[in-house]
């Protein structure tokens, strides 16, 4: 029981019962379809600069585990920090029948948390933290992966890369959260979603779209995301002229946006200098 307790903190609960009961199947990967959620803070560096070293890791530990706690409390599992960044996935070892939904609020709530988690290092004269999510579900190898001397439970595949693209996309959009098509499609009907661009992120060769998730959105919102998914469907018709409308219309209900400046440039230079034949409206990113 005692070892039981330690690696609990290391290896989910779960995982551990399944490797008692089953010790063979320690080294076996397993193909699941499950959602991957990556969040990273913004800047840690330059903020690490401003901060001696025992109030990085005061701080960072007051962060970790206030983010870890909302995703074990969404049925998630924590795979690994990787440096100031949370890997989380919600669908193995155990299944749920909402795991996309639930790893689409643990974001909420990851953003929410931060709010509070920033008033209490203003209070405390400490850098405040901004943090970018990226969040995709689709086909991955989970398992102990490594060697019998160390080894990870994790996941892995293409669909992990995509969710780590995600989440450093958010920085190009200056928006907090980024999810792929094959979340959108399984909580369009629950939850809001603003379609931001269809891109080709680095290392892809096919493209997907991509959009942003808010738990709730207000009646100014409601009116400029509409008048944005109409300028879209204009700006993928080549219809830059009128694309441009919509979007200067839209300004009007979404004060400060970060997206509606990024379309006007890219309208007003195709009017210029249209797309090539075959122009599919796809963002080729190579960063």
């Amino acid at each position: 029981q005692k070892i039981r307790n330690i690696f609990q903190k290391y290896v989910p609960v779960d995982v551990i019962d399944q490797f008692m009961n089953r010790p063979e199947s320690m080294l076996v990967g397993d193909s699941r379809i499950l959602a991957v959620l990556f969040s990273d803070i913004r800047g840690f560096t330059r903020i690490s600069e401003s901060m001696a070293p025992e109030q990085i890791v005061e701080s960072l530990n007051t962060y970790f585990t206030e983010m870890v706690d909302i995703v074990l409390k969404r049925n998630g599992i924590v795979d690994k920090y990787i440096g100031d960044a949370i890997m989380a996935f919600f669908g193995a070892p155990v299944k749920h029948d909402d795991d996309v939904s639930q790893a689409v609020h643990t974001g909420f709530d990851m953003l929410e948390t931060l709010e509070s988690f920033n008033a209490k290092q203003a209070k405390r004269n400490r850098p405040q933290f901004r943090i970018g999510i990226g969040l995709n579900y689709g086909l991955v190898t989970v398992g102990n992966i490594g060697s019998e001397k160390k080894m990870d439970y994790t996941v892995i595949g293409d669909m992990v890369n995509l969710a780590s693209r995600l989440e450093q996309l958010t920085k190009i959009y200056d928006v907090p959260f980024l999810i792929s098509e094959s979340v959108y499609a399984r909580v369009k009907k629950e939850i809001p979603c603003r379609m931001i661009d269809k891109v080709k992120v680095k290392g892809k060769t096919q493209g997907t779209r991509i959009f942003y998730p808010k738990k709730r959105i207000s009646k100014a919102e409601t009116k400029g995301w509409k008048l944005h998914h109409m300028g879209l469907n204009l700006y993928y018709k080549r219809e830059f002229d009128k694309a441009i409308k919509y979007f200067v219309y839209a300004r009007e209900f979404l004060e400060n946006d970060p997206i509606l400046p990024i379309y006007l440039n890219r309208c007003k230079n195709f009017v210029k200098t249209p797309p090539p034949k075959g122009w599919e409206g796809y963002s080729v990113l190579s960063e």
